[in-house]
């Protein structure tokens, strides 16, 4: 008994999920006050017309056939208005002009009513789809590390597409429970006897439909789970086609490809065989009503008239009652989606930069690291440990180190990427998170190992970093970079398209395009994260010397694996396991020869002389 009472609650409690995370929803457009009441009331006033208008009907029909005492025998409160109707209508083609207009205006509201619907729902689906992109943007980098880009894109491409279908849905529920209550009451009005047998029997369906919603709400969760499957198989085949193909795994990710795929098509199936139930399962339930209500009358003695009445009213209830069970229904399919929406746009259990309030519009002095420490997460090991050093502002900053010493945390705290589990980073002796966000990465500009290149042409990748720069500014930035020969030969030159990540590039060539991505910033500091490691030592060091030439005087900040390379750097900050091991003018440290620097310098240089 118990089992049976909590199989009861959860389809109810399923709509009430949905129902409430529609309406938390609702409060993230900023939609017109009159648009709920207004549709209310259209949907209300053409379910009026509608039962006036079947009333109508009856009374034409009788009079079609000169049996108006017929029409003057349907009992009730009913009956009183069909009553006085008789002395309005003289004739059937009164009457039926007036059901002929009643029927105009019913379908003049319900167009009404599907036009503001259907504004009102897009323009949740464009507030709801701008709201989650800019927390895509706004929230911390590390939201993106813990999930899926499958997941994302099905967020911000799929489901957001399903508020208003979901606002529309809301709005027929309420406007299909308007419409029963006002048939009930022309029941009612008509017969008590025989309203109560039709609320009586009709819960007895509704009730049976209910049970439908919790394996709705178990299938709209597995159509989540499958389109992001999905999503995660077709972004792995996309981004690694050169893999797969380099690898012969074709056959591979076809395979895994397609039994998601199935899987799609058995939930698709189920959930479509689900809603197909909800139409025949709620008439053939209502045509048991109908056959008890008639069966009822005859009980009860009831009037041919006014049994026909009642018939032809509960007839037309039954739309509505449909409606209202598909829309319930629909709504527990969606929950998961919905659910999922709002977790995305909610704001309390998110990181977000801070914005600052420190002006900076240039560098003065230099950039300081005091005791910093960084994890990851609470669970992690330091990525660094206690670490100081400083970066001389118009100078060239070499930090070195093997991998996984921490030299890419430093610039993603620098980026604003992470912030710092303990210890202080400084801007000319200001704390860097008290300066305003986008002056300070106005000031910076990166490029490095691997490059972000994005579908579009070579001047709109080089665009990315700052998007009024001129076609001069970015034809001179690739010359900097030392690329503009080989766009120059590409067939559409500047305008050639990129292509899926740059793929069309070699390692080298996508690491230039990077390069001149950062050089048309013209920036106060540049990072340069690996970005020529792709490139063999004579280019390498061309392109250096354009770059130091171009923005002479400008602090620079090179990390790079080649010790050799940052001979010329005027400071060099040297990493090991996290830490800070040796810091100075390279002639200093290549002195000392009981630092990291010297001894791998040493060991390197011999390598490569032997």
């Amino acid at each position: 008994m118990a089992e049976n009472t909590d199989d009861m609650k959860r389809p109810r409690a399923a709509r009430r999920a949905a129902l409430a995370e529609l309406w938390r929803l609702l409060k993230v457009a900023p939609l017109p006050r009159w648009a709920t009441p207004l549709l209310i009331a259209l949907g209300v006033a053409s379910s009026l017309a509608e039962t006036v208008g079947i009333t109508l009907v009856l009374l034409f029909f009788y009079l079609a056939m000169g049996q108006v005492e017929l029409a003057t025998s349907t009992s009730g409160v009913l009956g009183d208005a069909l009553r006085h109707a008789t002395g309005w209508f003289h004739s059937s083609t009164e009457t039926a002009l007036v059901v002929l207009l009643l029927i105009i205006v019913r379908g003049a509201l319900a167009f009404a009513n599907t036009l503001i619907s259907a504004h009102v729902g897009e323009q949740i689906n464009e507030v709801a789809r701008n709201r989650v992109h800019l927390q895509y943007l706004s929230t911390s980098y590390s939201f993106f590390q813990r999930h899926d880009e499958a997941y994302l894109m099905e967020v911000l491409g799929t489901e957001t597409w399903l508020i208003s279908g979901a606002y529309s849905s809301l709005t027929r529920i309420i406007v299909s429970s308007c419409s029963i209550f006002l048939f009930l009451s022309f029941l009612l009005a008509l017969s008590v006897k025989i309203t109560v047998m039709a609320v009586a029997a009709s819960m007895v369906v509704s009730a049976g439909m209910r049970h439908l919603s919790r394996p709705m709400q178990q299938l709209g969760s597995g159509v989540k789970l499958v389109h992001q499957r999905l999503g995660e198989h077709m972004l792995m085949t996309l981004q690694g086609m050169r893999t797969i193909r380099a690898y012969g795994q074709e056959k591979v990710h076809q395979e895994r490809f397609e039994g998601a795929s199935a899987e799609a098509r058995r939930v698709a199936l189920g959930l479509a065989r689900l809603s197909a139930l909800v139409s025949p399962l709620t008439e053939v339930g209502y045509l048991v009503v109908l056959c008890l209500v008639i069966a009822s009358a005859n009980m009860w003695g009831i009037g041919f008239a006014t049994s026909l009445t009642a018939v032809a009213l509960l007839y037309r209830l039954q739309p509505h009652m449909r409606e209202l069970e598909t829309s319930l229904l629909y709504m527990a399919q969606i929950e998961p989606q919905l659910r999922s929406i709002r977790l995305m746009l909610a704001k309390d259990d998110k990181e977000y930069p801070k914005p600052g309030h420190l002006a900076i519009s240039r560098l003065v002095d230099k950039i300081s690291f005091r005791n910093v420490t960084f994890r990851y997460d609470a669970r992690s090991d330091s990525a660094l440990r206690d670490v100081s050093f400083d970066i001389p502002v118009g100078k060239i900053t070499a930090l070195v180190g093997a991998s996984g010493a921490g030299k890419t945390t430093i610039v993603n705290l620098l980026l604003g990427l992470y912030s710092a589990t303990e210890g202080c980073i400084r801007v000319d002796d200001r704390p860097i998170g008290d300066l305003r966000r986008t002056e300070w990465l106005g000031l910076l500009a990166i490029a490095g190992q691997d490059v972000d290149l994005v579908e579009g042409t070579v001047i709109d990748n080089v665009r990315m970093s700052k998007n009024d720069a001129s076609e001069e500014e970015i034809l001179d930035a690739l010359r900097v970079a030392g690329i503009s020969e080989m766009v120059e030969a590409l067939p559409d030159k500047y305008n050639s398209w990129i292509g899926q990540h740059g793929t069309r590039f070699s390692g080298g060539q996508r690491q230039r395009l990077g390069l001149a991505r950062a050089i048309v910033r013209k920036p106060e500091f540049l990072i340069l994260d690996e970005a020529m490691s792709a490139l063999d030592r004579s280019l390498e060091e061309s392109v250096k010397r354009a770059i130091q030439q171009q923005l002479n005087g400008r602090t620079l900040l090179l990390i790079t694996h080649r010790l050799e390379s940052v001979l010329d750097a005027d400071h060099v900050v040297c990493l090991e396991a996290g830490r800070v091991c040796a810091e100075g003018a390279p002639a200093k440290l290549l002195a000392d020869s009981s630092n990291v620097f010297s001894r791998n310098l040493r060991v390197g240089t011999g390598r490569a002389g032997h």
